[in-house]
């Protein structure tokens, strides 16, 4: 009895890692789920705050996010992008697609280094890099860089995302 027991939860076992190494989006999982608040100094140099929210859609094929901001100019809070995430089977890379409400579209890839999660795409003539690295389950240090050899080159924001229940 004890060998069929074992058995299954070895099958299992590895039926559970096979699946999670086919979607790589399972990186997001900690991030599902909550709102994760950045508040302070925001990118621009204004005071204010960031919420993002991430959820799965189409039965764990894509993250989906939706991204609250202060606004720059008016200083007002409410919904700045959505945008989704998702594994692109041609290229067998991880993208990304931001819409913001100023009808603008950013697209990249998406790299992922262990827990950390880093986001590479053109904007205004340079390659940027969004930064999520893993401090805790509940805590992302976050910063936005231009890249030059694939190293930063130089920091336009540093923050912290914290999670919100």
């Amino acid at each position: 009895m004890n060998r069929i027991t074992l058995t299954i939860s070895l099958i299992a076992g590895v039926y559970l890692s096979a699946s999670s190494q086919e979607n790589p989006l399972t990186v997001f999982s900690n991030l599902v789920g909550s709102a994760w608040v950045s508040e302070g100094e925001q990118l621009g140099g204004h005071q204010g705050k960031t919420v993002k929210e991430f959820s799965w859609g189409l039965d764990g094929k894509i993250i989906k996010v939706k991204t609250f901001a202060t606004d720059p100019e008016t200083l007002e809070f409410g919904l700045r992008n959505e945008g989704v995430r998702f594994l692109n089977n041609e290229s067998n890379q991880l993208e990304f697609y931001e819409f913001d409400k100023l009808g603008g579209v950013s697209k990249g890839i998406v790299k992922i280094q262990g827990e950390n999660i880093y986001y590479e795409y053109q904007y205004g003539g340079l390659l940027l890099r969004d930064s999520w690295v893993f401090i805790s389950k509940d805590e992302y240090l976050y910063r936005v860089c231009s890249l030059k050899d694939s190293e930063c080159d130089q920091v336009y924001h540093k923050g912290v995302f914290n999670r919100k229940e």
